[in-house]
């Protein structure tokens, strides 16, 4: 079916060969030089032979990691790449030196975040064929932190930073320390076949362990990933648009999130032209879900906020199977300063043109959706098509669509209001 509410076909099917077909459009020629960092083998720091060999060979050359163990124990910024080819055979072990990354993390102007790592240049391979790991020592941070929301300077693990035509593939990325990276003001990416893993073995959660994050960023795609993980398993935030997520495995996340979003007073940002499709979830908390913060502003970014403006529009989800998700799909416009009781009809950021269908499978309570709009900006266009799920419990079909100011239902009928409970994840 075509409505106004789907991304055009022509707009869609330039978006898929953009994107996917950059793989052959950026076979990079053998390169003329290749740089080999060695491994100092005694636990000191890797990163000054790492930095070398980007100057040497970030210009047309190929940086090469052995398949051994590297001591990353401070930041790296290579970035301004050019036609520069990377092969990572081994392992980037981060140090747990958290003193010092917390006094020297890479910061840039989103939610107070930062990384100890930015990479980005124009038409890079960067390639870990299975098993190159990026490892962030992440349970150091997870112990440390004991549970506490955007520590700051806590820092993410990798950044895509102000990176073109390039394509990141065969990468596993364990234990990250916060978000696992951003894709930051960057175009046409693709990454493919990667695997992560942040996952806290004790008592303390692996909070804010996010697979990937989107920001500013335009022709994103995101293909066989798996993620496991305490939070959002990809994450689109602030101007993220023309993003295609396919052929994924979610495990134990919060699924796919738009947002959160509208957290900086009077700022405009948008979200625009979304298509995910044949994915799987596992225990996951949500299929997919928006979040943004209320129309009052109490706090200050990182934990606070609110107030801002703009829209998120032609989302589209097809061909999902659940496998124990506890609530498939939702939207808040409730997330405000911890603790406090915000005014879930305030938003003005608005939400429309929302597509989802071919969905089958388990999930473990009613309602299949919990549509949660403000008031002051009603969601718009919503349609739901070929939903057959199933409850975990009881075998029996799953259903209920609660919604609080919806306008515009296709495929199925609102049958309670939403939550309007103020939840940061959007969760009943």
């Amino acid at each position: 079916m075509l409505t106004s509410t789907f991304i055009s076909i022509v707009s869609f099917l330039c978006l898929l060969g953009y994107v996917s077909g950059q793989s052959d459009s950026r076979d990079i020629q053998r390169a003329q030089k290749t740089c080999v960092v060695q491994p100092s083998r005694n636990g000191s720091d890797d990163v000054p032979a790492t930095l070398e060999a980007f100057k040497e060979c970030g210009t047309g050359g190929n940086v090469v990691f052995l398949n051994e163990t590297y001591h990353m124990n401070s930041v790296m910024e290579t970035v301004g790449l050019k036609d520069c080819q990377v092969d990572l055979y081994g392992t980037l072990l981060w140090s747990t030196n958290l003193t010092y990354w917390l006094n020297h993390s890479l910061h840039y102007d989103y939610q107070n975040q930062s990384s100890v790592w930015w990479f980005g240049g124009d038409n890079v391979q960067f390639r870990g064929h299975g098993y190159g790991t990026i490892d962030g020592n992440g349970q150091a941070w997870y112990d440390f932190v004991k549970g506490v929301s955007n520590y700051p300077n806590r820092p993410e693990s990798f950044t895509i930073y102000e990176t073109t035509n390039s394509v990141f593939s065969g990468l596993r990325f364990v234990q990250s320390q916060m978000w696992t990276m951003t894709v930051w003001k960057s175009v046409g990416i693709l990454l493919q076949d990667i695997y992560v893993n942040s996952t806290s073995s004790d008592g303390y959660p692996a909070r804010n362990t996010d697979g990937v994050d989107t920001i500013y960023s335009d022709k994103i795609h995101f293909d066989r990933w798996t993620v496991i993980n305490g939070d959002d398993s990809i994450s689109l935030k602030a101007n993220s648009t023309n993003i295609l997520i396919t052929n994924c495995t979610f495990i134990r996340g919060l699924g796919i999130s738009l947002g959160s979003i509208g957290q900086y007073a009077d700022r405009y940002e948008f979200i625009e032209n979304i298509t995910a499709r044949d994915i799987n979830y596992y225990n996951t908390l949500h299929a997919g879900y928006i979040k943004t913060w209320t129309g009052q502003t109490v706090g200050y970014p990182p934990n606070g906020g609110g107030g801002g403006l703009g829209y998120a529009k032609n989302i589209h989800f097809s061909n999902l199977t659940l496998h124990n998700t506890t609530q498939p799909f939702s939207i808040s416009q409730c997330t405000t300063f911890s603790g406090v009781a915000g005014n879930c009809s305030s938003s003005l950021f608005a939400i429309s043109d929302i597509v989802i269908e071919d969905v089958r499978g388990t999930m473990l309570k009613d309602p299949i959706a919990s549509w949660d709009c403000s008031a002051s900006a009603p969601c718009r266009n919503i349609t739901m098509l070929d939903v057959d799920l199933t409850l975990a419990t009881t075998g029996g079909p799953a259903s209920g669509w609660n919604c609080t100011a919806v306008v515009g239902t296709t495929g199925f009928n609102c049958t309670g209001t939403g939550c309007g409970t103020g939840s940061s994840t959007g969760s009943c």
